[in-house]
Parts: structure tokens; C-alpha cells; sequence
């Protein structure tokens, strides 16, 4: 059978069976606001959202972009989220109204994007359907999409998938290492079983 199975497909086969497994939980969903939604200017909104357990994000960037302006207004960075649950609430100031916004988590720092939202709408003071808020912390934000401005609030940092001196980081650099062994040696083999 081994004779008759081209060297690539081989090769192919065992570089995927020595992926880590970890990789199937990563995962982010941001979950409020949804489509329907309408926040509203001069009211706590909630956001919420449930991430992976195991994907190695402990913090992330919270942006609201608007479509139709080509702006975004920063909004946090790194928002505690080392929990599957997680939840900001977002006092909004004179934003303008509309309805295309969306919600981006991100990674600034490596311009990972974890997840976006639903499109929604924010309305002007007193006409949203304004939601309970979560019990989380409230973080205010005044004006339209400025790409210039800075984040309207800084959580202390965290790690964010950086290895940490020690003995986790002998242990990631060791499974990597395996990993890339395992996957030269399936190479390896494919390369030998084409030539005999």
C-alpha cells in the first residue's frame, strides 16, 4: 500500500497528524450587540462575547468601526478576556448616529483580528432600545470615527500569548521543535519511499 501512495500525499498526511490539537478550540464570538440591535448615545451599552478556553488569548482591542464614515474609533486596549466569558460595557457621547457599525476585536500589536460583530445601529440620545448593561467595567467614549485619536481606555497589560521565561517556555519551544522533527521526518520517508 506504502509503495503505491505518492511521496506528497505522505508527506501531507503526517505533516497534519502532528498539529497540536489545541488548535480545534480557538474561537471567538462576540455575541452583543447583534443585528436589530440600536444603542444609544448618552446610555451604558453591553457587549459580550465567549472565546475558547485553550487559544491563548488573554487580552484583546476593542474597536467600533463605521462602514459608511470609513472610520474607527478605538475604544480599549487590552480588555482582560483569559475567561470563555467575557463582557465591556460602552457609555457612548456624541456618536454620530447610524446603522453600520461593527464591533473588531484585535490584536494591535500583530494586527490580529479575533472576531467582529453584527452589524448594528446607534442612535441619538433617548431613541436606542437601550439593554441592561453587564456587570463589567464602563468604558466612555465621545465623538465620531477619528483613526488619530488613541484608545479611549488602557487595561493593565497581559501577556497575550507571549511565552513566558521559564519552564512554559522550554515546553513550547520543546513541542515545537517536535512538531517540526515529526513533519522533516514524514518528508524524509515520502522522499525515501519514492526513490525505492
Amino acid at each position: 500500500m506504502l509503495l503505491y501512495t505518492p511521496c506528497h500525499l505522505l508527506a501531507l498526511f503526517f505533516s497534519w497528524y502532528f498539529l497540536p490539537t489545541t488548535l480545534a478550540n480557538s474561537y471567538f464570538v462576540i455575541n452583543t450587540p447583534t443585528t436589530g440591535v440600536q444603542w444609544s448615545n448618552d446610555a451604558v451599552n453591553p457587549i459580550t462575547w465567549t472565546k475558547g478556553l485553550l487559544d491563548g488569548v488573554t487580552s484583546v482591542d476593542v474597536e467600533l468601526a463605521r462602514m459608511n464614515e470609513d472610520g474607527i474609533i478605538f475604544v480599549a486596549r487590552d480588555v482582560p478576556a483569559s475567561t470563555s466569558t467575557g463582557a465591556l460595557n460602552l457609555f457612548l457621547r456624541d456618536v454620530p448616529a447610524g446603522d453600520d457599525y461593527y464591533l473588531l476585536f484585535i490584536n494591535s500589536t500583530h494586527g490580529v483580528m479575533y472576531a467582529a460583530s453584527q452589524r448594528f445601529a446607534i442612535a441619538d440620545t433617548g431613541n436606542g432600545s437601550v439593554p441592561s448593561p453587564a456587570s463589567a467595567a464602563t468604558v466612555t467614549v465621545s465623538g465620531g470615527p477619528n483613526p488619530t485619536a488613541g484608545f479611549a481606555t488602557t487595561f493593565p497589560a497581559a501577556a497575550n500569548g507571549v511565552a513566558a521565561p521559564g519552564w512554559r517556555a522550554v515546553e513550547g519551544a520543546r513541542t515545537q521543535l517536535g512538531l517540526m522533527a515529526g513533519v522533516v521526518a514524514a518528508c524524509v520517508l515520502g522522499g525515501a519511499i519514492a526513490v525505492l
